[in-house]
């Protein structure tokens, strides 16, 4: 399923805000958390001090977070099931680690992880060597 235009614009300047605030310089990765909400997936960036970008990726410590600024994602864009999240949020990040504005932040971090919490992580930068 392809996001709507107007998600993804909306996405891209999230990112771009979040991306655009003091990042500690602890930081050396970043990962996109992942939640079910009522009638969205809600998205939440931060920044993490470690990385390990083995098969078992999991994230470090946080050193920020966008918090309570959260972005929401419409199951009507996303999909009907959470594979279906999953997958338009995994295409959503790669479309922005490739073209966002402040993309470069994230290509120049050790790793940018993205998953569900307490759920499965996945690495999409660097790309995996499968």
């Amino acid at each position: 399923m392809a996001m709507a235009v107007s998600v993804k614009r909306k996405f891209f300047t999230w990112v771009d805000g979040a991306l655009g605030q003091r990042i500690p310089k602890t930081t050396v990765a970043f990962h996109f958390n992942l939640y079910e909400g009522t009638d969205s997936v809600h998205v939440q960036l931060m920044g993490i001090e470690s990385f390990d970008g083995g098969d078992e990726y999991w994230p470090g410590r946080k050193t920020f977070s966008t918090g309570e600024d959260i972005f929401e994602v419409p199951f009507e864009s996303a999909g009907a099931k959470w594979p279906d999240w999953l997958e338009a949020l995994k295409a959503l990040v790669d479309e922005y680690i490739e073209s966002g504005s402040r993309s470069d932040i994230l290509r120049n971090s050790q790793g940018v992880g993205i998953g569900f919490v307490d759920g499965d992580m996945y690495l999409l930068w660097p790309k995996p060597a499968y």
